[in-house]
């Protein structure tokens, strides 16, 4: 008997250091990747008919946040007002994050999150979904809100990368019915999948790399993208 019992805490044992191998090799990969920059030669536009987008950090998770209506989309065509109960064409902005489907609904804030979701983010590959929140007044510059100036050509590739993440029925985005926190915001169908490999930080960073700006290598969490434009 006592032999059983301490093969189980030899095993427990086991198992609890080698997370805490992995959990301590993906912080180091992290800060070691994150410092190296794709497209380092990035300069930000400065021309009149230059987009200005934003990135946004809640220490968290990072969000773009893009202007409504540009010359190159509206994104009112593709996200209609009457998604959401609240917004309206006095806004300004719109925000973008992708994430775990689970997760995002489950959790409207972090005293929500429960062993289960965070074990199943993290752990393997699952569905996902965008969150879309519209945004009334300009974003001010500071350290959680990032302004970056793109050419037209470089915001054009940034739309079609966020394009191509949601999920499209009928020529519409697919709306996941009930799930919005606000009646600014809601959630929508997404591609990919999501892991902690692949996370919702490293969905803004590859949205960087695809419109040709400043983004790290490697971006599992926030500072990894906004230590390049800091």
């Amino acid at each position: 008997m006592y032999a059983s019992v301490k093969k189980v805490a030899n095993f427990i044992k086991w198992v609890v250091l080698v997370l805490l191998g992995i959990s301590l090799l993906f912080f180091v990969l992290g800060f070691i990747l994150s410092s190296f920059a794709a497209n380092e030669g990035f300069a930000q536009a400065a021309q009149q008919d230059s987009v200005e987008i934003f990135v946004t950090s809640n220490g968290v998770h990072t969000d773009l946040v893009l202007p409504i209506a540009t010359p190159h989309i509206d994104w009112r065509t593709k996200l209609p007002l009457h998604h959401f109960a609240t917004a309206n064409n006095s806004d300004s902005h719109v925000a973008f994050g992708w994430g775990d489907r689970r997760f995002y609904i489950e959790t409207p804030e972090w005293k929500d999150l429960t062993p289960g979701v965070a074990i199943s983010a993290a752990l393997w590959p699952t569905k996902t979904a965008m969150h879309v929140e519209y945004i009334e007044n300009p974003l001010i510059p500071n350290k959680y809100q990032l302004p970056i100036k793109l050419s037209p050509e470089q915001y054009q590739e940034l739309v079609r990368y966020v394009l191509t993440s949601f999920q499209s029925e009928n020529g519409g985005f697919m709306l996941i019915e009930g799930a919005g926190y606000t009646g600014d915001d809601n959630f929508y169908e997404a591609h990919r999948k999501f892991y902690l490999l692949k996370n919702c930080n490293n969905w803004v960073n590859q949205g960087l790399k695809a419109a040709g700006a400043k983004a790290a290598l490697w971006a599992p969490f926030p500072y990894a993208i906004m230590r390049h434009y800091r």
